[in-house]
């Protein structure tokens, strides 16, 4: 007779109040109480004072030092009572207590290796907690009561019966293994990232045809081996299909687009396009969308069939450097050649404007108000903006334009006036 049917076919109040009893039930909430404060501990002086790079680490040294503490107690204890008396509830406890232990070290296994992302470590407690019950349950030998009496509740859907139990087998199995599929597709992503000799986009491509690969595999494998008769998804990949080629006709293209847009290098992340009207920096591409980051800071979704029916202006496809002109007229009584030297020295002051190519003077043309002048230079990032460029190198314009007396000419009106005997005239 193990420990779990003890308890069942001695379990009674005269049983609970019993000295053996109470012992066990001291020894459990002793070792619950040193683990708290120990926990309280530890949040207080390590974690509290741990660097960013080992957040991950303490963080799981809090989850795992906890139940150690309990199990260490447990442990002395069992030993120690074991010499006068029985103690189930200690072999209990202890079994409990291990197979936390265990859930959490995969846990935070799977997280180290794959750097999950939040909405996965948020279910984390959620995922633990369940499969921490499952395993009481069996311990206590309830699951397979709780299992008969699930099985018995039948219904039919179709020309298939039904049972509540292969429901929540199809739900859990099927949660478990898409749970895999993310874990180990966010693994492969974090390592095919960094394979240098991959382009980016293919990188990303790879990246989603895996994922998308996987999600369905862990789909289909884990109904299969619930024994669960997968012929009806040829029917479901029937209407899927039929859904798609009438209703889905824009989604379905958003997702062709996105592919080819990935495999023919005509747009990276990281260039600098002009959609329309819009103008920005491309941060992001799905196979629905791309995401334009507009250089004042708003993010602009757009769908990537517009990428590939619509003219696209890419200002970095082969070079990142980006031309910038500034105009400016002086007066004919001015010297050109002091502007000149100005308008050069003024951008080559700039540490973002690049020396090769080398900022250039033009003189435009002779205009009824003063002389056009136009300053050209290159910079290397578009992507931060030029609006604080052009407004640094003017100010510095006009600084030196007061120091060397040149002059900004405003337009001239000439009014005449017509004096008549009759009448006068302004014109």
């Amino acid at each position: 007779m193990n420990k779990f049917e003890f308890i069942k076919n001695n379990f009674s109040l005269d049983f609970l109040l019993s000295m053996p009893t109470l012992w066990q039930l001291c020894a459990i909430f002793f070792a619950l109480g040193l683990s708290f404060f120990s926990n309280q501990i530890i949040k207080n002086y390590v974690v509290g004072s741990a660097a960013s790079n080992w957040e991950m680490a303490t963080e799981g040294l809090v989850r795992i030092i906890s139940p150690v503490i309990i199990l260490i107690v447990l442990f002395f204890s069992k030993i120690y009572l074991d010499t006068f008396q029985t103690t189930p509830f200690l072999h209990i406890a202890i079994s409990l207590v291990n197979a936390l232990i265990v859930i959490r070290l995969g846990i935070y296994f799977i997280r180290y290796l794959t750097k999950p992302r939040p909405w996965i470590r948020a279910l984390e407690n959620t995922i633990s907690s369940l499969v921490w019950v499952i395993v009481a349950l069996y311990l206590f030998g309830l699951l397979s009561p709780i299992r008969e009496t699930l099985d018995q509740v039948q219904f039919s859907f179709g020309d298939n019966d039904f049972s509540l139990f292969l429901v929540f087998q199809v739900i859990f199995g099927s949660a478990l293994a898409v749970l895999f599929a993310v874990t180990l597709g966010q693994f492969i992503e974090n390592r095919l990232m960094k394979v240098a000799q991959l382009d980016m986009n293919a990188r990303v491509m790879l990246n989603k045809v895996l994922k998308i690969t996987l999600y369905v595999v862990a789909v289909v494998v884990a109904l299969s081996s619930i024994g669960l008769d997968l012929t009806f998804l040829s029917v479901f990949g029937g209407a899927f299909g039929v859904g798609l080629a009438f209703g889905m006709q824009k989604i379905a293209s958003n997702y062709v687009c996105g592919f080819i847009i990935l495999l023919d290098k005509s747009i990276h992340i990281g260039d600098i396009l002009m959609v329309g009207e819009h103008y920005g920096v491309v941060t992001l591409i799905r196979s629905r969308y791309t995401v334009l980051r507009k250089l004042d800071g708003i993010e602009v979704i757009i769908p990537n069939e517009t990428l590939i029916s619509e003219n696209i202006i890419n200002h970095t496809l082969t070079d990142r450097k980006s031309r910038i002109s500034i105009d400016v007229q002086i007066s004919y009584k001015s010297s050109v050649d002091k502007a000149f030297e100005i308008l050069l020295n003024s951008a080559k002051n700039e540490s973002r404007v690049l020396n090769d190519p080398a900022p250039s003077v033009f003189l435009m043309k002779f205009a009824d108000s003063g002389i056009d002048l136009m300053l050209s230079f290159y910079i290397v990032d578009p992507e931060e903006g030029s609006w604080g460029l052009k407004s640094d190198i003017y100010r510095e314009i006009w600084n030196e334009f007061q120091k060397q007396d040149i002059e900004i000419p405003y337009p001239y009106r000439t009014v005449e006036i017509i004096n008549s005997d009759k009448d006068k005239k302004i014109i």
